[in-house]
């Protein structure tokens, strides 16, 4: 049961990905010539297979399984709402939809926009467009390849993940113009309800949940998710329709913000803290031998959520000097413009 669903969701997912290379790919080949987009192509698509292999022989040595499935679990779960989150905003027109055309027309301005253009020698700006375009987008489909495969049937997801790119690379050599008949939002819709639904199974697997049925409860799951979307897209879709007592809400969310904010000062430090924290337990639980250094862990992560925390301070405070800089010239300026002479 599973293995079908993961290839259809590695097929749908990894075809998604595709297109968008393979618009990519189309300009530089279009406007920069075929043999930049190739070489492109193909030390882009080299570079996926070292990466793919690489953490596949990591995930399956000397590494402890049932850390993993948790980790990569919550991993793909938080992925695929991600994605979903997207769908739903753009399946309730509160963000635009993801177009081919437009992609591609911006692609070709960037690269018409260069300076050197031909067919004949490797052109740089066209290989490493065709190299970056492939590589971005084909990391998602690595992610997806080695989640699903690593946590259930590795070879149901590369099956799903190469039949894509077959389909994908067939059309765009027969059309050679950007799929835009493809329903890509659709797509990506049908993969965010599937990686979710995925991503809520191993990590509860990972966490100690006795799912009904084992890999069965995944259709309860898909429909679940499936459901509470297209609720969340008439609710967003039709906001007059939903009735909801305003001072009421009102009064509990200044109730929650109060509560939160005797904890909380930092969204950033407290999600990666939690995070950390989470990421121990988990440890702790599954390394019974090695509770001596999670303490050490523990601390390594809290002083990295508040180095994420200081991060954004850092940049400001650089923003800050770059603008104080700026007006103190400007003030010199004026002031030479306005002394007496």
């Amino acid at each position: 049961m599973s293995a079908v669903l993961i290839v259809i969701a590695t097929f749908l997912a990894a075809a998604v990905e595709w297109v968008e290379a393979l618009t990519i790919v189309l300009a530089v080949g279009l406007f920069k010539g075929w043999r930049s987009a190739l070489a492109g192509t193909l030390v882009g698509l080299l570079a996926l297979a070292v990466i793919t292999i690489g953490f596949g022989v990591a995930l399956t040595s000397q590494v402890n399984l049932a850390l993993v499935r948790t980790i990569v679990g919550v991993f793909l779960l938080l992925f695929g709402l991600k994605w979903l989150h997207k769908a739903i905003l753009r399946s309730s027109g509160l963000k635009a939809l993801h177009d081919e055309a437009k992609a591609f027309e911006e692609t070709k301005q960037m690269l018409v926009g260069s300076s050197h253009t031909g067919s004949r020698a490797l052109d740089r700006v066209g290989v490493t467009t065709a190299l970056s375009g492939v590589f971005l987008e084909g990391l998602e489909v690595v992610f997806i390849v080695i989640a699903l495969g690593g946590l259930h049937s590795v070879p149901a997801a590369i099956v799903g993940a190469s039949i894509s790119l077959l389909v994908v690379v067939a059309a765009g050599f027969i059309f050679r113009a950007p799929l835009t008949q493809v329903p890509e939002n659709t797509m990506k819709y049908v993969v965010g309800i599937l990686l979710t639904s995925f991503g809520t199974f191993f990590a509860g697997e990972g966490i100690g949940v006795q799912w009904w049925n084992d890999d069965v409860s995944l259709i309860p799951l898909i429909a679940a998710y499936g459901l509470a979307s297209i609720t969340a897209v008439w609710i967003l879709s039709h906001p007059l329709r939903v009735t909801v007592e305003v001072r009421l809400v009102h009064s509990v969310r200044a109730i929650a913000v109060e509560v939160w904010g005797l904890f909380v000062d930092d969204g950033a430090l407290a999600i990666a803290t939690v995070a950390a924290l989470l990421a121990i337990a988990v440890f702790v639980d599954h390394q019974n031998g090695l509770r001596s250094i999670a303490g050490v862990l523990l601390v390594v992560g809290v002083i990295a959520a508040i180095a994420i925390s200081l991060s954004g301070a850092v940049k400001q405070r650089g923003s800050h000097g770059e603008l104080a800089d700026a007006v103190a010239t400007v003030e010199a300026v004026l002031e030479d413009n306005v002394a007496p002479r």
